[in-house]
């Protein structure tokens, strides 16, 4: 696989701090999804994409979001 494939394929790194699960996604959306559905925060998928252009990283409670390329 060359890098522009895995950067196309793993761009956001979701770590719960509390239980040590670590999540690699895709897309925006799947982190939102994932928000919602596995820990019961609700963060749409545009402040995600938003906030990670002004910061390197989003913390919500024991969750981490970070975006792996820039």
């Amino acid at each position: 696989m060359d890098i522009d494939k895995i950067q196309k394929t793993y761009k956001y790194l979701i770590i719960d701090t509390k239980k040590d699960n670590i999540h690699v996604l895709k897309s925006d959306r799947q982190v939102s999804e994932l928000l919602v559905t596995t820990y019961d925060i609700k963060l749409s998928h545009m402040y995600i994409k938003r906030n990670l252009v002004k910061t390197d990283y989003i913390l919500v409670g024991d969750i981490l979001i970070k975006k792996i390329w820039g």
